[in-house]
């Protein structure tokens, strides 16, 4: 063999190994985004939700690495590890009703099909009666979701996308979901001795409350001041804990967690224990469609525009305005990018709140995916925009890409431009083309 023929076979080798090692490392990126909240986390609580956040990306990233269309199953790892700690308002450590009880909302969304799946005030834990509930409602939503995402059921029924209650108990149960074995059991798991001692100080002055109501010389009708007190249990405004160095967290509704995989598919869910002494039944913006997260892999006209977002804060007022849908239509139409559109969207919750006296209580994280498509193949994802606009004290957020040596995870706080505008924001660009 001459010379020139062994030095082309040594380029030829070199270049089939080198497009190799391109084709790995595009099937190796991913990304994943998280939440834990807006609202006031307390410094002493920092460290353990920035642990939570880190530990939630390692639990997408670990499926994420092992191929594209697993982001149902990443974005449910994750919010599991964010339901199981202690620390958030989600699953375990959940705000009690005013019966003492655990309820717990999710739901989640695949942005390439539409698939939806959410269950609403699931039973987790009663104090008062035996019920062994679901710790981990986030399961119980991904399987809706998978089931919208697999047609049809048995002769043609429709499958549902949105359970409630002792219903969603009954089906997660049927489905093979594992329950909590015991009362006991869900005692220890679920219900944090820091959610009872908040239940039993939230109920005892709700019943003051209701004893000066009864006695008032006005019967039902109650002065404001004596009025304003109960509001302050389901949504204390944040702001005020700054002036006194509060050491509790207050944070509003929700965990959220967005993944995309090697190929641009997207998806995000959200999870939550509900506000502090919520009604029994009540359904918040973690579970409801459109307001608590979204996923889409297209904009409104059908043009490639793969984006999903996560909100948090006053649910039921950013439940009637569709939150996160609303962030992604905007970030389409607009093509201005996610930080553009999220403070675009929060500012008008913001201004309304205000001529309106409400909670203006929000948080939205948004994840916009550079993934273009290289000579007519499935698109290969290249980069990642991620922004998050808040108008509460903080903001827990975290992050993790395919290209980053270690999940990034810090507690948003509010700035000087916030105490201008009211709403402050975090935006970046990473590159998952880079090499670690």
């Amino acid at each position: 063999m001459s010379i020139n023929a062994v030095v082309l076979a040594a380029v030829a080798a070199s270049q089939a190994q080198q497009q190799q090692q391109q084709l790995e490392d595009e099937n190796d990126r991913f990304f994943v985004a998280v939440h834990v909240g807006a609202g006031y986390h307390a410094p002493s609580n920092e460290k353990a939700l920035r642990s939570a956040m880190k530990r939630a990306c390692l639990a997408a990233a670990s499926l994420l690495r092992q191929g594209s269309g697993r982001c149902i199953d990443a974005v449910t790892a994750a919010i599991q590890v964010l339901e199981d700690d202690p620390v958030t308002n989600a699953g375990r450590g959940s705000n009690l009703t005013e019966d003492g009880c655990v309820e717990c909302d999710a739901s989640i969304m695949d942005g390439n099909s539409g698939a939806f799946g959410a269950v609403g005030a699931l039973p987790g834990f009663l104090l008062t009666e035996i019920i062994p509930g679901v710790k981990n409602p986030i399961k119980v939503a991904a399987l809706l979701a998978k089931e919208q995402m697999m047609g049809s059921s048995l002769l043609g029924r429709i499958p549902p996308i949105f359970l409630v209650g002792e219903g969603a108990r009954i089906w997660a149960k049927s489905k093979g979901i594992a329950l909590s074995v015991s009362t006991s059991a869900a005692d220890e798991w679920l219900v944090t001795e820091r959610a009872k001692t908040h239940w039993k100080k939230y109920k005892a002055m709700v019943d003051d409350a209701n004893k000066k109501t009864e006695t008032s010389p006005v019967g039902l009708s109650c002065s404001a001041q004596d009025g304003s007190r109960i509001p302050e249990l389901e949504a204390q405004p944040c702001d005020s804990l700054n002036k006194y160095g509060a050491e509790e967290d207050c944070i509003m509704d929700t965990v959220g967690v967005i993944c995309v995989d090697a190929d641009g598919q997207i998806a995000s869910g959200a999870s939550s224990g509900g506000i502090a002494l919520k009604v029994g039944g009540r359904v918040g913006l973690a579970a409801m469609h459109g307001s608590g997260c979204w996923a889409s892999s297209k904009g409104l006209f059908g043009a490639p525009c793969i984006v999903g977002c996560c909100a948090s804060g006053a649910g039921e007022y950013l439940m009637k305005g569709f939150a996160a849908r609303e962030c992604c239509v905007s970030l389409s139409l607009s093509q201005a990018g996610p930080a553009s559109a999220c403070m675009k969207v929060l500012r008008s919750v913001v201004q309304e709140s205000n001529q309106n006296c409400t909670d203006r209580s929000a948080g939205f994280l948004v994840v916009q995916a550079d993934a273009p498509m290289v000579s007519g193949s499935s698109p290969k994802l290249k980069a990642i925009e991620i922004a998050a606009a808040y108008s509460t004290l903080s903001f827990g957020i975290g992050y993790f890409g395919s290209s980053m040596k270690r999940p990034k995870a810090s507690i948003l706080r509010r700035t000087k431009l916030q105490s201008e505008t009211g709403v402050d924001h975090f935006e970046a660009r990473i590159d998952l083309s880079a090499k670690r």
